[in-house]
């Protein structure tokens, strides 16, 4: 069962789920199961951080849905049949936060040493893009590279979240591409600057295209996560080779700061990274939850 947001022909936001083999429209569902639950379910929504808000976000409540509505009307009824643009999974994430050298042979490419505690950065949402979406490379920037990463959405608040306990605030994982303009990045380690600005620009953020539930996933810590560029692999590792687990990054932020419903952890990425240019194609996948496809091009001048 796989989760994803997408744009309808008329311009309607709404949720969309595969399962078994078909892809139904799940707003349309919930909208007549809502209405058919004596107690009552919430408002209909149309963006998958509702329903994390509202903490629905599990496999139960989908195929609960499901197999109410198909006693009263073919699930057919609900399959998308008709064109949709993909959107960001997740649409308001308080904070984007982000893992720097988390992979050992990443961290030795960059010419440094796997660190001790887990190094922090931040991504501006604003840099988050969809499945299919494009990432833009602005004139002068230098050397753009592209990063693949198992992203952690987190679905319920907390603070000083032990680690036998950070498990419980995971909704589900998505892809991430954490689009790193290089040159830049390196000048602002030269200069004890942060990597705000180098992380951080319009487009840098592909995430996606889909949101699997917790349950669905039963070891983050074993997926294969490779990337892509024109269908040559340039990174190719496993989960298993991050050096903080992801309850040990979970314990580790919410010491310092609130992990909100809806955030996202991005957990790092493996060896292999290497330039994008005009016209290339990037593919970032883990198989248990998809492909995620961009498209590169230089930006138009200003």
């Amino acid at each position: 069962m796989k989760v994803f947001s997408f744009l309808t022909p008329q311009h309607e936001t709404c949720i969309g789920l595969e399962y078994q083999g078909a892809v139904y429209n799940f707003t349309r569902c919930w909208e007549i199961y809502k209405d058919i639950q004596t107690a009552g379910r919430g408002p209909a929504f149309s963006f998958l951080q509702i329903m994390l808000e509202l903490d629905y976000f599990s496999t139960n409540t989908f195929v609960e849905a499901l197999q109410t509505i198909n006693e009263l009307r073919p699930l057919s009824d609900f399959q998308i049949t008709d064109d949709f643009t993909y959107e960001i999974p997740i649409s308001r994430p308080s904070k984007v936060i982000c893992l720097g050298r988390n992979y050992a042979a990443h961290a030795r490419e960059s010419g440094n040493e796997p660190p001790s505690e887990p190094i922090i950065f931040a991504k501006a949402p604003s840099s988050l893009i969809p499945h299919q979406g494009t990432i833009l490379i602005p004139k002068g920037i230098g050397r753009v590279d592209h990063e693949v990463e198992l992203a952690v959405i987190i679905g319920k608040t907390g603070k000083s979240i032990p680690e036998s306990k950070a498990m419980d605030y995971v909704a589900g994982y998505t892809i991430m591409n954490d689009v790193t303009a290089r040159d830049r990045q390196f000048a602002e380690i030269k200069a004890s600057q942060p990597w705000f600005l180098s992380k951080g620009l319009d487009t840098f953020g592909p995430i996606g295209p889909y949101l699997v539930p917790k349950d669905q996933i039963p070891d983050p810590h074993k997926l294969d996560i490779t990337l892509k560029i024109n269908g040559e692999i340039k990174q190719k590792s496993n989960t298993s080779n991050m050096i903080f687990s992801i309850p040990e990054l979970i314990a580790f932020i919410s010491r310092f700061m609130t992990l909100n419903c809806g955030d996202i952890i991005s957990t790092g990425t493996p060896e292999g990274i290497s330039p994008l240019k005009d016209g290339d194609i990037v593919e970032a996948e883990i198989p248990e939850i998809g492909i995620l496809r961009n498209f590169v091009f230089d930006a138009p001048a200003v």
